[in-house]
């Protein structure tokens, strides 16, 4: 029987959790309170909250990601592949715009849209590539990005499910939207055996960054979609929607 009570206590405390109280409140479908009390809580805690579940703005951790995935037959392939991704910046992003959140968030399309000045991503890469007879490497090294001018729009559905008698939601769709100002990227290591030809074939691909980012947004965009799907979740199952926002 003690046990029990102690479990729905903690139950209790969990259901509990409420923003900072230096975050301002707001109605239900107030976009300015709401696009406001984002940017506070952006600049009031670069490093998240960990009690809310809510992730440093500053350690974006995607999945890795594979980038290319070439069969390998014929004269040219490519398998190109990131681990250990760790992206930077957003934590002086601002909100321009919020919409669709309303009393009933299910009716609605939830939007945020954000510019990041520069976001700066570094991983790992590891490639193996053959182009005819005369490029051929199985290669791994740093990679460094850098993300100018960001404009990001995050396009959110939700369903809600309840908890302790409280409204959560859940997503079940986000899809991102993302504009650049310039795209840079550096591989190191490419061609340990000849540092020129890494050299040029890094000059290459940055006089040439609008082909490459067509090229590789759709996976990047996917990957990154779903990886800010997972922390929006736990920020959600962590903090009822009804405790957001103030009583109407």
């Amino acid at each position: 029987m003690y046990r029990l009570v102690v479990f729905v206590m903690c139950l209790r405390i969990v259901n509990n959790a409420q923003l900072p109280e230096n975050i301002k409140k707001c109605r239900f479908g107030d976009n300015e309170c709401i696009k406001g009390s984002i940017n506070e809580l952006i600049k009031l805690y670069p490093n998240g909250i960990p009690e809310l579940n809510i992730s440093p703005f500053s350690d974006f951790r995607p999945s890795d990601l594979q980038l290319w995935d070439s069969p390998k037959v014929g004269g040219t392939w490519i398998t190109f592949r990131l681990t250990n991704q760790v992206i930077s910046g957003c934590e002086n992003a601002t909100v321009t715009r919020v919409s669709g959140f309303a009393e009933d968030p299910a009716k609605s399309k939830i939007q945020i849209e954000v510019n990041i000045p520069r976001m700066i991503h570094r991983s790992q890469y590891e490639m193996e590539l053959r182009w005819l007879t005369m490029v051929q490497t199985n290669t791994t090294g740093p990679c460094y990005a850098e993300f100018q001018n960001v404009s990001l729009v995050l396009n959110v559905k939700v369903i809600v499910t309840y908890k302790m008698e409280k409204r959560y939601l859940k997503i079940y769709e986000l899809v991102p939207e993302l504009d650049l100002g310039r795209f840079t990227l550096k591989l190191d290591g490419l061609y340990k055996e000849n540092e020129d030809l890494t050299l040029a074939v890094n000059r290459v691909y940055n006089e040439n960054w609008i082909e490459l980012w067509n090229d590789v947004e759709p996976t990047v965009i996917s990957s990154y979609g779903r990886r800010g799907a997972e922390l929006l979740d736990k920020i959600f199952a962590t903090i009822s929607y009804d405790d957001m926002f103030l009583r109407n």
